[in-house]
């Protein structure tokens, strides 16, 4: 992947965050799916520390944007940072080569799935443990809910834009052959 296309997929990233933690604040959704589908894509690249970065750049200015401090956006950025960088490190450690569309092909699908699903529930829980650390006055049973919603939706993001990556992927024909 060249830098251009690098630089291009990561503003586009950046925007569909900003646009998510925007959206979030109305509708009790979070942002996180779209932070770890971000470091996962951009994993193949090999420039994670430049998408860390913009990551939690990206996020500290959204917390700016909805009023809160300097020091209370930092730790809204290292609290949306730190579980996608879970989750994606985790993802390519139990299912190499799985966002590729490679992997282990010696293991069935419900196995690389079931650890995908792994790495998004230690994600979510990491991220609620962030957010009851950062808002102490929530509700006891806020947490278990928020990782319950962020587990399906960082695997429903992610299994989608896999497909999507898959069906728009170039076929190659198989080896025919001929009598």
């Amino acid at each position: 992947m060249t830098v251009a296309r690098h630089a291009i997929r990561t503003a586009a990233f950046a925007a569909a965050y900003l646009l998510a933690f925007w959206a979030g604040g109305y509708l009790f959704l979070s942002a996180l799916p779209i932070a770890a589908l971000w470091l996962l894509a951009q994993t193949p690249s090999g420039r994670r520390r430049f998408d860390l970065i913009a990551l939690a750049t990206t996020t500290a200015v959204a917390a700016t944007l909805n009023g809160a401090g300097p020091l209370l956006s930092l730790a809204v950025a290292a609290a949306g940072t730190l579980p996608a960088l879970l989750f994606a490190v985790l993802t390519e450690r139990w299912a190499p080569g799985w966002w590729q569309g490679h992997g282990d092909r010696f293991r069935s699908l419900r196995h690389r799935l079931s650890r995908v699903a792994a790495a998004a529930a230690l994600s979510a829980a990491a991220a609620g443990l962030l957010q009851a650390v950062l808002l102490p006055d929530t509700p006891w049973y806020a947490a278990p809910l928020t990782t319950l919603r962020d587990t399906a939706a960082i695997l429903l993001v992610t299994l989608a834009a896999r497909a999507l990556r898959r069906s728009r992927a170039p076929r190659t024909p198989g080896l025919t052959l001929v009598r």
